[in-house]
């Protein structure tokens, strides 16, 4: 008997105790509390490990055919050219083809405007390296095999997943600690929070071509200073008191 009624007098306090955790335990935010917004930022910096490289050629004529044709023949060089540096399929991709004119006057052997139209193809491909080195490389033999448009270099990272959860780590941080002191500072106590937002943001370098002269040959190549890759994570949290 006496255990039997210990039983339920320990049932009727954690009742009277789960009656006593005020609304918001179940992760509600109680109505008519002050906000006290912050906001935490974090970059994390690293070199790259991968540069991309989006070249053309560009061709024009009179005549259509023979702007596509020429345009054909220069772009097939620049993939040998490419695959001869032993570049895989997959790291070269078209990334654009297209064909327009347009109408100029000029004028003629009589001193007459007429219209002349002219033909311009465009086919531009990526290009994809690992070895951060050769990448003057590619754009010389691109250059020289035919490529006449350099539409950008810019290096990145291959795999940006745990640098950006690092970021928003130290982000988190950061404001948890600015939130921290300004709730110690302005004598209020934290209740918990209301909100959290994140943000993430990665900044690739571009990079301009040097072009390094042999003072002696004459030979010109193009070298690349790549800089670092930026990786920064911003954070909003809203805490209630």
């Amino acid at each position: 008997m006496f255990k039997k009624i210990t039983r339920v007098s320990v049932s009727l306090f954690l009742i009277l105790m789960l009656m006593a955790i005020p609304a918001f335990a179940d992760g509600t935010v109680p109505e008519n509390t002050g906000r006290l917004k912050v906001k935490g930022n974090a970059v994390v910096t690293v070199s790259p490990d991968i540069a991309h490289i989006t070249l053309g050629v560009e061709t024009s004529h009179s005549s259509a055919e023979r702007a596509t044709q020429e345009n054909a023949r220069k772009m097939a060089n620049v993939f040998v050219a490419l695959k001869n540096l032993e570049l895989e399929d997959y790291d070269i991709s078209t990334s654009g083809y297209s064909v327009y004119s347009y109408d100029e006057f000029k004028k003629n052997s009589d001193n007459e405007d007429v219209v002349v139209t002219t033909y311009k193809v465009r086919n531009n491909i990526n290009i994809k390296t690992k070895d951060l080195n050769e990448t003057g490389t590619i754009v010389d033999v691109a250059v020289k095999a035919g490529a006449n448009q350099i539409h950008g270099i810019w290096f990145d990272l291959n795999d940006k997943q745990e640098l950006q959860l690092q970021a928003l780590k130290l982000a988190i941080d950061q404001a948890k600690a600015k939130g921290t002191a300004m709730a110690d500072a302005s004598g209020i106590s934290l209740g918990g929070i209301a909100s959290l937002t994140e943000d993430y943001a990665t900044h690739a370098p571009m990079q301009e071509s040097m072009m390094m002269r042999n003072t002696l040959g004459g030979s010109a190549g193009t070298s690349f200073n790549p800089g670092d890759v930026e990786i920064t994570a911003q954070v909003t949290i809203e805490y209630w008191f």
